[in-house]
């Protein structure tokens, strides 16, 4: 029986090679940690799991509730405890394991699990229908018990950005992580019936600019003004991404207090300090009044550091913003500031001003990205 599952599995390999996604709809996003050489995972479920190709017809039952599979020296290795279905599983994401109810491995997911081998480390991959992508991205991104408008705002910016965005990972072989370098998504286990609702009464609907769908960008808190997308990362304007006065934004003010010596530390490991410091000032506001550029005057030389990099080398959850001013006492940098985030696009704790204020989603929408259409 053993030999029988590992023929049955070769054969498949070799007449299932590589595959484009089957629909446009649904995203191959990387979970997790990648497994490094021999290292494994566990995928367990309520049913019995069986294997599928990428237009999602069935292969092969396993007749299992339960696979541990191993990466070693280059390769995937399927098991049940001492039944061994694979020593070669396809690491091209071309072949995937479903069940007809979730998976599990630390977060229960929806649809299928299938691994990227990328450097030398084994990605794995939730493929995922968008709408049901969404179901775990909303809750995770802004509270599940806001107003069902903000919500419904939630689900329009973040399955816009999906789709605007689903080439991001490409070479790799997927398209989307589960960070915040992407859209924070914790799968099934993070589902909330109020927020999926708000995915299910938005279906298809998306922001549109120019006849393609919008990067729509957002952020905790924009602190009372909004960024231009351009003067934060660079580029050509964006005409729906623009700077300008965020009335609905709660101020959300914030401090950070470092030592002297620690600052001087984190600027030379970066290489940002020349010689002793002398001061840090901020040389450079873009239009929001957020710090553009600050000037690192060191005994031996003048450098320049993005407001950014500022923010990236001391801390994202500890200069919680760009939009802020630096005191100087004679031990410590006092970092003052308001917002939570880059300040582009939606401020969330603005869409759930606005909802509470009786504007519809649309109307949040079209606010924080002037030039949308909104369309299904």
């Amino acid at each position: 029986m053993k030999k029988l599952f590992l023929l049955i599995l070769l054969f498949i390999t070799i007449i299932f090679p590589d595959e484009s996604f089957a629909e446009d709809n649904y995203f191959k996003v990387k979970i997790g940690k990648a497994l490094n050489d021999g290292e494994s995972i566990t995928i367990t479920s309520e049913s019995p799991i069986y294997i599928v190709d990428s237009s999602l017809n069935k292969i092969l039952d396993l007749n299992t509730k339960k696979i541990t599979i191993n990466y070693s020296t280059g390769k995937v290795i399927l098991k049940d405890g001492d039944r061994q279905f694979s020593s070669d599983f396809s690491s091209k994401g071309t072949l995937f394991l479903a069940s007809d109810k979730v998976l599990k491995i630390k977060n229960a997911y929806r649809g299928c699990i299938t691994f990227i081998e990328n450097d030398n480390k084994l990605d794995i991959i939730n493929y995922i229908e968008l709408e049901d992508y969404l179901k775990g991205v909303v809750p995770k991104e802004i509270s599940p018990s806001s107003h069902e408008e903000a919500l419904k705002a939630q689900a329009v910016v973040a399955r816009s950005f999906a789709l605007s965005n689903k080439n991001k990972y490409i070479k790799q072989g997927y398209n989307l992580n589960d960070t915040t370098a992407c859209q924070v998504y914790g799968g099934q286990s993070a589902e909330k019936e109020k927020s999926n609702k708000a995915v299910i009464d938005t279906a298809g609907v998306v922001a549109m600019y120019d006849g393609k769908i919008a990067n729509t960008i957002y952020g905790a808190s924009s602190g009372g003004f909004i960024s231009d997308a351009s003067e934060v990362w660079g580029g050509e304007s964006v005409p729906y991404m623009i700077a300008k006065e965020d009335p609905y934004s709660p101020v959300y003010e914030w401090e950070y207090e470092i030592s002297k010596d620690s600052e001087v530390s984190l600027l030379k490991k970066a290489d940002y300090l020349s010689g002793d410091l002398v001061s840090i000032d901020i040389a450079e506001y873009d239009s929001s009044g957020r710090a553009k550029n600050l000037q690192i005057v060191g005994t031996e030389g003048t450098k320049t550091i993005t407001g950014s990099k500022f923010r990236s080398l001391l801390g994202n959850t500890k200069v919680k913003s760009t939009l802020f001013e630096i005191q100087i006492t004679e031990d410590t940098y006092m970092i003052k500031g308001k917002g939570y985030g880059h300040g582009v696009g939606l401020s969330q704790m603005g869409a759930m001003e606005m909802a509470k204020n009786e504007f519809s989603y649309e109307e949040i929408l079209n606010f924080y990205f002037p030039n949308i259409t909104i369309k299904k």
